[in-house]
């Protein structure tokens, strides 16, 4: 997702030219994700237990894989699931989860509306990211908690793989250039964000996957990198051939490293006006 810059060039969304919903792999590059990252989302939030009717709000729900999830355990509650395409959620079915379509950037809702926000690789590619968070925590109850998690690939610039280092680059790179994304220092900062917007009770968790030729970490790194193939060429960040040559580097049975770090952090909306910023446990 991307506004005008203020050279007035009109900049691409997400799911246009880069990562574009209409691409034939998106929803299989979005289901790669969705087995790589699940698990440690879900796992994070089964920390906090749901009160019974409690209201969720996912943004950004790709799939909705982490959305049908939170249905499941909101006993006698509502889970909201948005995106700005939601077409990949086409057939989720659930009692307690509803669908809307909703950009983050230029719409609201009304202030204390949820009692858990969740948003999962979003703010990253946000230009806008600090002013949407500030926006997201007026829509918590007091009380109610948010999780924020994107990723970082400070891993990739670090590999004694040189393929890895020169792909990671490449793809912090284009993202920039195209989305404004950072995929680089945001999620590195994390939980100063929440803190700075008032949350209390904060704290932070790192996951890490390996990376194969074919666990599902390696299928969304390769999908991801067809997909980004054409901008990198036209950016000139990468040269066909280059691309090529590390997508097959990557797929080689033996091939083995450390994915980019997924990065969350968590913080609660005070009640009763406190004003009390502290940093919650953080291997909770």
């Amino acid at each position: 997702m991307s506004t005008a810059s203020s050279v007035s060039v009109e900049r691409p969304d997400y799911g246009d030219e880069v990562f574009a919903f209409e691409h034939p792999a998106q929803q299989d590059r979005l289901a790669a994700l969705a087995a790589d990252c699940d698990p440690a989302t879900m796992a994070a939030l089964s920390s906090w237990p749901l009160r019974p009717g409690a209201r969720c709000l996912e943004v950004g729900a790709g799939g909705g894989t982490v959305a049908r999830w939170l249905a499941e355990r909101c006993e006698g509650g509502e889970v909201t699931a948005t995106d700005t395409d939601i077409r990949f959620m086409a057939g989720l079915r659930h009692p307690r989860l509803r669908v809307v379509r909703h950009d983050v950037r230029t719409e609201d809702f009304p202030t204390g509306t949820f009692d858990l926000i969740v948003a999962r690789s979003v703010l990253c590619h946000l230009r806008e990211r600090e002013t949407v968070l500030a926006k997201m925590m007026t829509w918590l109850a007091p009380g109610g908690r948010i999780y924020i998690e994107d990723p970082s690939f400070f891993l990739a610039a670090s590999s004694v793989d040189p393929a890895v280092r020169r792909i990671g680059g490449a793809v912090i790179t284009t993202l920039a250039k195209t989305l404004g994304s950072d995929v680089e220092t945001w999620a590195r900062s994390f939980p100063a964000p929440l803190l700075r917007h008032g949350a209390v009770e904060v704290g932070l968790r790192v996951h890490c996957s390996t990376l194969t030729s074919n666990n599902a970490a390696g299928a969304a790194w390769q999908l991801s990198v067809a997909e980004l193939m054409p901008v990198m060429h036209r950016l000139g960040v990468l040269q066909e051939t280059d691309t090529t040559a590390i997508l097959a580097h990557m797929t080689r049975p033996e091939f083995v490293d450390v994915a980019h770090a997924m990065i969350g952090m968590w913080g609660v909306m005070p009640s009763g006006g406190r004003n009390e910023r502290r940093v919650g446990d953080q291997n909770r």
